[in-house]
């Protein structure tokens, strides 16, 4: 099994798959103004691609990305490796051995959003993010 978590454990607290009913979230305040012409969330949310051999079967993950996409216009969302370079709205990952136990690699997300105007406030979409890897047998 590979999911997003929110935490590095052996059972992680992982979100919700596909209902909307624990989203990742970051928060920013616009204006309106145009000034400054958009802001970033800061701080990005900080999340856990969390692998594990739930069967018995599995030797390992390769091919892992990870991508995300917003409904509203005007806000971008990205995701960077280190949450500092690399933003993008799909990432790779290197490949996570779960022959003895589970893995976990973070990652950061975060949203971008025009800051004149346009943007509702207070009403937004939840992101999709998507995880895709090639499960190997053990």
């Amino acid at each position: 099994m590979i999911q997003l978590a929110k935490d590095n454990t052996a059972t992680p607290d992982a979100y919700s798959s596909g209902d909307g009913s624990d989203p990742v979230a970051v928060s920013f305040t616009l204006n309106g103004t145009g000034i400054p012409a958009t802001i970033t969330a800061s701080p990005a949310a900080d999340l856990f691609v969390w692998a594990e051999d739930d069967t018995g079967n599995i030797a390992n993950y390769t091919s892992i990305s990870v991508g995300i996409t917003g409904a509203d216009p005007g806000i971008t969302w990205e995701l960077s490796a280190d949450g500092a370079t690399g933003w993008a709205e799909s990432i790779p990952l290197a490949d996570l051995d779960v022959s003895v136990t589970h893995q976990a690699v973070q990652i950061f997300a975060r949203a971008t959003a025009v800051n004149d105007g346009s943007v509702e406030t207070a009403n937004y979409v939840t992101a999709k993010i998507t995880i895709n890897a090639t499960e190997n047998p053990a």
